[in-house]
């Protein structure tokens, strides 16, 4: 059963004590839970080697997968910074096993008409990385079929964003706000390219204006899944406060439907348990 359940980071202060003991490391006491992670710091940084190293030696032996985002050097800017996604990828190799698709995320500034400039970052990715590719301009969702050649190409998956329980629930919450500009409201893909369903799934703190979508998500989880895809599920919320209860949530509600997933571990974790 290829299927991955994670959060956008593994650590964050409101989570110690309450979701995760931290013990001996937060990395450590998230891995014993989830299978995976959305490394959004790598968009801001590159590790260094020890770093990297110290990731490697936790999750050694392990399932566990490390999907990282390119640096915005790379994708954000007018000209790709080809020479640091070079040392970004020599960096990140050692993880081996442990690496689990990139995401390669172009603004909403990134349209059909820059679709070399995408094909530019992909084609100087190592072949045997594994891809996921994430657009946010509208034309590339009212014209899908300009992305399908780079997706067939490379063997990427497409990322979906769904941003629809922030967008249409209440818009006044005060967790809301800043989400309401820093997410985008785009269109969610029915399309699963090359085998992998990717989803960025953004809850709203009010669990009645998620009712809709996690069960939407559920239904296409277990569906995708039964025709041999890989899924990786990973779970948004504003501020990251509330990330890991609802990811808790759909699981809970995925495991009536494949029946075979075992339960979460309880929370605070407990050393000797494991999800892997």
């Amino acid at each position: 059963m290829r299927y991955r359940l994670g959060l956008p980071a593994w650590a964050f202060t409101g989570w110690q004590g309450h979701f995760f003991d931290n013990q001996p490391s937060a990395l450590a006491s998230y891995a014993r839970v989830f299978n995976t992670v959305e490394g959004n710091t790598t968009f801001y940084s590159t590790p260094d080697k020890n770093t990297v190293d110290q990731w490697q030696r936790t999750v050694t032996d392990s399932d566990f997968q490390f999907c990282f985002k390119l640096p915005r050097e790379v994708t954000h800017q007018q000209h790709a910074d080809i020479a640091l996604l070079e040392t970004f990828c020599r960096r990140i190799k050692p993880l081996g096993a442990n690496l689990g698709p990139l995401l390669v995320q172009f603004p909403a500034t990134t349209g059909p008409v820059q679709l070399n400039t995408i094909e530019q970052v992909l084609s100087h990715l190592p072949s045997n990385f594994r891809v996921v590719l994430e657009v946010r301009h509208l034309d590339f969702f009212r014209q899908p079929e300009t992305l399908r050649p780079l997706l067939e190409k490379f063997r990427a998956g497409l990322a979906v964003m769904d941003t629809r329980a922030v967008f249409q629930g209440d818009r006044h919450h005060p967790e809301v706000r800043a989400a309401l500009h820093d997410k985008p409201d785009v269109p969610v893909w029915n399309q699963v390219f090359n085998g992998v369903l990717f989803v960025r799934l953004l809850l709203h703190p009010d669990k009645s204006s998620n009712e809709s979508y996690l069960q939407q998500w559920v239904n296409r989880t277990a569906k995708a899944l039964s025709h041999g895809c890989e899924v990786f599920m990973m779970i948004h919320c504003p501020n990251n406060q509330h990330c890991p209860e609802m990811a808790l949530e759909f699981h809970n509600r995925l495991r009536r439907q494949v029946t075979i997933l075992p339960m979460l571990v309880p929370w605070p974790v407990p050393q000797q348990a494991s999800f892997l």
